[in-house]
């Protein structure tokens, strides 16, 4: 049975935690009140007891990477490409394949319907999720002929294999860089971990997990400075009010750093099993040696509590140093039921990125 309201939703016939409730309820009523430039509409399948949400995409060609083919494969590239130091050959060829994939994503249409959407770079999937594989792509196939269907950020090699089984067909997303503390970590990578805990506890900064109401407006100046001015304008938008509610709502682990009782930096991490991800980062550029500071926090963490780090993409030397190792994330994507005019450019697109996404991936990343 599929849900678009959230008060429809009989919760007595639901397994699901209040936690799930809460986020869910946050998601229904509209995802741009918390991430402006990300446009979707967020429904529910329950089955069996369970509830699957997936979303909608509502907007054009310039949503955020995160829920935007678009925004990923092109705008982000260009982005990046245009800061990058090359040829001036190599960067018009750059911009040429671009355009090319550009063309071929408009081809598609880009109605996308994400399964259980994080709205986050990375989302963490369990074993349980893909339970119901059949019966979710036969469900929203019917529902959605114009759409495909996706699963993003699959880093696990047994899962990417059970959507694969299933009919889904990968396309490259990113190289991510994922620390195991079970690890054997040579002396070099232990040594630059505990260098930057003694940062820390030399620099005068005071640590605490707790955020008072007044304190979320200071965070957005902050996660801004590393991801919209630093990066791309294409990260996700947050809001104030969209922290405060992840803060009172979400089971994170966070860090927040205060010079006094000023915040300087903040990390929210998200734990799936035995898995980390810092899902939520921000810090004062101008504060030498923070980053390394706050990512000590989390990687002494994951020690302590014989965990696994998904450090997402970025910052390869630093993560390399510390004992992350790399994996290639994928998108899995089902597209057999689409009108074939839909059908030809998504299959055009995927047999070019992927494998070409791979060799420069290895090359550029892995080492």
């Amino acid at each position: 049975m599929i849900y678009t309201r959230f008060e429809a939703i009989p919760f007595e016939q639901v397994f699901d935690s209040p936690v799930e409730k809460a986020y869910l309820k946050y998601r229904m009523k509209g995802v741009e009140e918390g991430i402006t430039n990300v446009h979707a509409k967020v429904e529910v399948l329950l089955i069996e007891g369970q509830l699957i949400p997936y979303s909608v995409k509502t907007g054009g060609y310039k949503d955020s990477w995160i829920h935007s083919f678009t925004g990923q494969y092109i705008e982000e590239m260009v982005s990046e490409v245009e800061r990058m130091e090359m040829p001036v050959f190599l960067k018009k060829g750059a911009m040429f394949l671009l355009a090319a994939g550009r063309l071929l994503l408009r081809g598609t249409r880009e109605k996308t319907v994400t399964l259980y959407p994080s709205f986050m770079s990375t989302t963490l999937y369990t074993e349980g999720q893909l339970k119901y594989i059949g019966k979710i792509t036969d469900e929203l196939t019917r529902r959605y002929r114009r759409h495909a269907l996706v699963f993003r950020t699959i880093s696990d090699e047994h899962m990417k294999t059970t959507l694969e089984q299933a009919g889904y067909e990968p396309l490259i997303s990113r190289a991510v860089y994922i620390f195991d503390s079970a690890d054997s970590h040579n002396k070099n990578e232990r040594k630059d971990l505990k260098k930057d805990i003694k940062r820390l506890e030399k620099s005068g900064l005071t640590v605490t997990d707790q955020l008072n109401d007044t304190e979320f407006e200071q965070l957005i100046p902050l996660y801004n400075q590393v991801y919209l001015d630093k990066y791309s304008r294409h990260n996700p938008h947050y809001t104030a009010d969209f922290f405060r509610f992840m803060y009172q709502h979400m089971p994170f682990k966070w860090f927040v750093l205060k010079k006094g009782e000023v915040i300087v930096s903040f990390m929210a991490v998200q734990q799936k099993g035995d898995m980390l991800f810092p899902v939520y980062f921000g810090m004062d550029q101008s504060y030498k040696g923070l980053y390394f500071m706050t990512s000590g926090l989390l990687y002494q963490y994951a020690k302590d509590y014989n965990l696994k780090i998904n450090n997402s993409a970025g910052a390869k030397a630093y993560k390399l140093a510390r004992g992350s190792r790399p994996h290639l994330e994928y998108h899995l994507v089902y597209t057999k039921h689409l009108p074939v005019e839909q059908r030809i450019f998504y299959d055009l697109f995927m047999r070019c990125a992927t494998p070409i996404g791979e060799i420069l991936l290895k090359k550029l990343q892995f080492k």
